[in-house]
């Protein structure tokens, strides 16, 4: 008797189990079910009538302007201030639609520096925006679907400023710096094709004397 017990005790444990994987998948199918319907929902409303696309798609949601503040370095000669570097975060929001997994990538295009007295009219053109620590771009993982990518950028900022337009001591001046263009790339591995978009925001610093 004690044997059969004994021998009944895996078939149960393997009715058990069986009878946890079904709930579990139900559930899952249900889950993604209703994922899909919201997501055939969503690209009905972009536009997208056949449900799931065959290509990528990128919207720009929002991207804010940038404030990268006061110099963190400032460089010159004979106590003449002509260079400062800024550092600061921009924040997008990116929205892909992709059929497939991939990736997004975010670069810098071009900066045009403002007209401002606070910058050296000889060097104005020579004002410089990267990614902080010297990064080519901002790379994420898409799924197929939806996505949704919050982003925020890390800037630096190479400034050739006027030195005679410094603000005395213990005061600081904020201005427009000037326009940057980024552009977003998304990546599709399996067609191995990309869609891209470009977006632009402006960039303000902070003028004050170390």
């Amino acid at each position: 008797m004690e044997n059969e017990n004994t021998s009944r005790k895996p078939k149960r444990i393997a009715l058990i189990l069986i009878l946890i994987a079904l709930i579990a998948n139900a559930t899952l199918t249900g889950i993604n079910a209703y994922l899909t319907v919201q997501f055939n929902q969503y690209l009905t409303n972009l536009g997208f009538h056949n449900s799931k696309p065959n290509s990528t798609y990128i919207i720009i949601t929002r991207a804010d302007d940038s404030d990268l503040g006061k110099p963190t370095t400032y460089f010159g000669q004979d106590s003449v201030i002509e260079r400062t570097i800024h550092y600061g975060t921009l924040y997008a929001v990116i929205q892909v639609v992709t059929p497939h997994y991939g990736a997004l990538t975010i670069r810098l295009k071009t900066f045009n520096a403002t007209e401002s007295e606070y910058l050296n009219p000889e060097k104005r053109n020579d004002t410089e925006i990267s990614y902080k620590d010297e990064k080519e771009s901002y790379v994420y993982i898409l799924s197929p679907g939806l996505n949704q990518v919050n982003a925020y950028l890390n800037l630096k900022a190479q400034v050739y400023v006027n030195p005679e337009k410094l603000p005395p001591e213990d005061e600081s001046v904020q201005f427009s710096l000037g326009h940057l263009s980024l552009e977003a790339e998304s990546f599709d591995f399996e067609t191995q094709t990309k869609a891209t978009s470009e977006f632009s925001v402006e960039i303000f610093i902070a003028l004050e004397r170390p």
